[in-house]
């Protein structure tokens, strides 16, 4: 079954309310060679960070995030009223126990403020609007990366296209090397005799040069893992999901074996293509860095 492909770049954004009161989440993503998230979160956010990236990791695979959240009002948030209660209500009996005034709300409030900076490191589950926000920047998120997954992906075809079209340009000019070199040696073999030499060399020694020539320059199986790894690059692109590193490794051979064929043929028709194919080799590869 089909999956889309995504990009590791894009942006997700939300706004609303919350339990932090009125935020503003971004969540910026590029591409990275695997997971990794930053958070830039406001004061009163302590405790939520392991929530936070457990909640971005399970919805992206791969790429370098940014999960920004920001105040949208500068305005003091009021703490939770019922915290504000319970906390009260704890140091009202406390202070029985101990025959001492209860406490005012502005040493409920500090007490409470101080035992939020104390608490900043534990981890907390993330509040349902909170969750909700975040989920909503993921989502949006998550549709750019797949808008731009999906161009990507036409962009690699469209220079896979093009690769394919100079493999088979080498393909039909191969076959024509050696008869050429036959010739051009029979040519200057029999040139050669017409001036020095009485008699012709003995044919079997001209069959040997010509196999010797066709030998070295024989890119059949060159051609053959070429044809093989295009057609594996379609299948990948076609399957969708997390192709990124899948490609990587295609396009690594692919110029592994266009680099031979450029070495193996003294043809100055291939070797122009060899050419052209490696850059189409390196466009791609330029655009498969971003998929995920």
């Amino acid at each position: 079954m089909e999956r889309p492909t995504h990009s590791m770049t894009g942006v997700g954004l939300a706004a609303g309310p919350s339990e932090l009161g009125e935020l503003r989440v971004e969540v910026r993503s590029v591409n990275g060679r695997g997971f990794s998230a930053k958070l830039r979160l406001p004061p009163n956010a302590g405790g939520y960070e392991a929530a936070i990236e457990e909640l971005v990791r399970a919805s992206v695979a791969r790429g370098s995030l940014l999960v920004v959240l920001e105040r949208a009002q500068a305005a003091a948030v009021l703490p939770d009223p019922e915290q504000v209660k319970a906390l009260a209500g704890s140091l009202r009996q406390l202070a029985d126990e101990l025959r001492l005034p209860p406490p005012s709300l502005a040493e409920v409030l500090q007490v409470l403020a101080a035992s939020g900076r104390a608490d900043a490191a534990t981890s907390r589950p993330l509040p349902p609007q909170l969750r909700g926000l975040l989920e909503r920047a993921l989502a949006d998120l998550a549709a750019h990366r797949r808008s731009d997954g999906r161009g990507t992906a036409a962009a690699i075809l469209e220079q896979l296209d093009q690769f394919a079209a100079l493999v088979a340009q080498a393909a039909l000019r191969a076959p024509m090397l050696v008869d050429e070199y036959r010739a051009r040696l029979l040519q200057r073999v029999q040139e050669f005799v017409a001036r020095h030499v009485p008699a012709a060399p003995p044919a079997p020694e001209l069959v040997r040069e010509v196999a010797a020539f066709a030998d070295r320059v024989d890119v059949a199986e060159e051609l053959q893992r070429l044809a093989a790894h295009i057609a594996e690059v379609r299948a990948v692109l076609a399957r969708g999901g997390e192709v990124g590193r899948r490609l990587e490794f295609l396009l690594q051979e692919l110029l592994r074996e266009t680099n031979t064929l450029g070495s193996k043929s003294p043809d100055t028709t291939i070797a122009h293509a060899v050419v052209a194919m490696k850059t189409c080799v390196e466009r791609m590869k330029e655009q498969a860095a971003n998929l995920e």
